[in-house]
Order: C-alpha cells, then structure tokens, then sequence
C-alpha cells in the first residue's frame, strides 16, 4: 500500500515537472518554471523515500526529470565572488528596488528599511499619489527625485543621492518605464525601471513578453554602463527572462549569489523572485540581499555594484 502510494506520487512529480521544459509552447507551461525550486524540494523528498524503499526505475525517471528542472536553478546557487574583477571595481553603490503594493504598506516601516539599508538609488513601483504624499519625507534624504504616480499598479518613483543628468519616464507598452543617468564621482550609469504585466491571461502574458523586447531594445540604445531594475513578474528560471537576459546583454544580480524570492510575503512557501536587478558588462555586482517585510506583498531588494574601473 505504502509503496504503492510512493510510486503514484512520484509519477504525479515526474508528469508535473514535464510541465516547465515546454514553457515555450504555451503560456500556462510558462507560469510553471516559476516553482522549479519548490518542484526540486518536493522531488527531493520523493526521491530520497523511493531510494529507501529501492524503487529504482520510478527514482531514475523522477531524477531525469528534477535534473532538467534544475538546470536553470544551478547557475544562481552561491559561490566564490571572482575577487580580483572586484579589486578592479570604482566605489560601490546601492541600487534598491520596491514594490510597495498600491493597496496598502506600512510607510513607517518601509522608511525605517530605507533608512537601514541606505541605497544610493532607490526604485519604487506602484507608486500612487497616496504614497506620494505619505513618501513626501523622502526628498530630505534624497536630493534628486523623478516621480511618476499613478492609481493602480503602474506608478513609479526614483529618488538618488547622486546628480541625474536626465531622468524621464517612457511608454512601455500598457505601462511606463523611467530612464535615468546617474552621475556618480567615478562615472555615470543608465538606470532602466519598470512595472511588466502580470501573466495571469494569454494576452497579458504576451504584453510582459513584448514589455520585455522593448527594454532590450531600449537598452541598446545605451553605449555604456546599465542597470535595469523592477518587477519584471518573471522568473530567473524562465527562458523567456533568461533569452531576455542573453538579448540585452546583461546579469541578474542573483546570479551565484541567492535564491531568494521577493514575492508573495504573506505565503513565503511558494515564493519565487520576480523582483530584479541586472546589470550590463561595465558594472560589478558585489552583493545582492532581500530586505525586510513592511507591509507590501513584495520583499524589496537590493544589489551592491560597481563600475569596473577603467584601464
């Protein structure tokens, strides 16, 4: 009975974990990738179990698949940062995203988690009129600021420390994305933000997918250093995030450095990392962390880059 059981389970995992090597060919199969870490947990168990009750031939299918499902997964597990590009790196800086829920977050705190982690250039999204006036605290820590409020979940923010040469907000498809040039003692670098769709319907899954060609397209009209920064309600473990990846030339900030996830808060069980930053050749990541809760149904995170120096 009890192996009987063990067998159907794992023939449940095994048909499950099919559902993410055909991302490509329907949108549903897509959504899947986002659980491939929560999939590789659950086949862990199952496969230790079928191991101690020597169902080999159900374990070798059931491993096959997991295998493939982690292939995207491995690239972001921890290890060494490459010391000697560091040593070669100008002075960090900090670079925040967050997404603060239109709906409700706590301002109190979500200051308190600014004030802590102090970036150096903060992205907000959902940024909405309320949070405008609730935020309005932020321009004395921030002497420049592009604001873009909006009701619902496409307004956004951007406050730095340091000078911006131009800073504007662009069409991108059903929402807005903002550019910005940092000007920092050693260099300047681009910033790119934005808010992709969710995609939860064909159509709307289609737009995150055309959002995200137009952010590379926008990207290559920046010759030099870029940070693209949002919630991108993408996966890393997505082909279409990591085909956009390849096609802007950029690194996700997680990249051999975390797993971590940054939505939903309230069940952190099934969280995947939808939020990111990513940053083109000219910069280093030194750091990348998730933040504190404060209400939102997003964790904010942030990275610590350089610019490399130059020669």
């Amino acid at each position: 009975m009890l192996d009987s059981l063990l067998v159907t389970l794992a023939g449940t995992a095994a048909t499950l974990g099919l559902l993410p090597l055909g991302a490509r060919l329907f949108w549903v199969f897509d959504l899947t990738t986002n659980f491939r870490l929560q999939y590789l947990g659950a086949a862990g168990v199952l496969l230790v179990l079928l191991g101690l009750r020597r169902k080999w031939p159900t374990a070798a299918v059931l491993f096959t698949i997991s295998a493939l499902n982690a292939w995207p997964v491995l690239p972001y597990l921890p290890r060494p940062l490459p010391v000697e590009e560091a040593k070669a790196a100008t002075a960090p800086f900090k670079v925040m995203t967050v997404n603060v829920s239109y709906r409700r977050f706590s301002a109190r705190r979500f200051r308190e988690i600014v004030s802590d982690a102090a970036p150096d250039v903060l992205l907000v999204i959902e940024f909405t009129p309320q949070a405008e006036e609730t935020l309005a605290d932020m321009d004395k820590l921030y002497p420049y600021a592009l604001k873009a409020p909006a009701e619902g979940p496409y307004g956004l923010a951007l406050w730095s420390r340091f000078p911006l040469e131009h800073a504007y907000t662009f069409p991108l498809g059903p929402s807005q994305g903002v550019d910005a040039r940092v000007q920092l003692p050693e260099g300047a670098f681009t910033l790119l933000g934005s808010h992709l769709m969710s995609p939860t319907l064909p159509r709307r899954f289609e737009q995150r997918n055309e959002q995200l060609a137009m952010l590379a397209q926008h990207r290559a009209a920046v010759t030099d250093a870029v940070v693209i920064a949002g919630d991108f309600n993408v996966t890393p473990y997505s082909p279409y995030y990591s085909d956009w990846l390849a096609a802007a030339g950029l690194t996700d900030s997680r990249y051999g450095r975390t797993l971590s996830t940054s939505w939903p808060v309230v069940l952190p069980i099934l969280g995947i990392p939808i939020d990111h930053v990513a940053v083109s050749n000219e910069i280093v990541v030194l750091a990348h962390r998730r933040l504190p809760a404060f209400g939102s149904d997003h964790w904010g995170i942030m990275a610590e880059l350089a610019l490399k120096a130059q020669p």
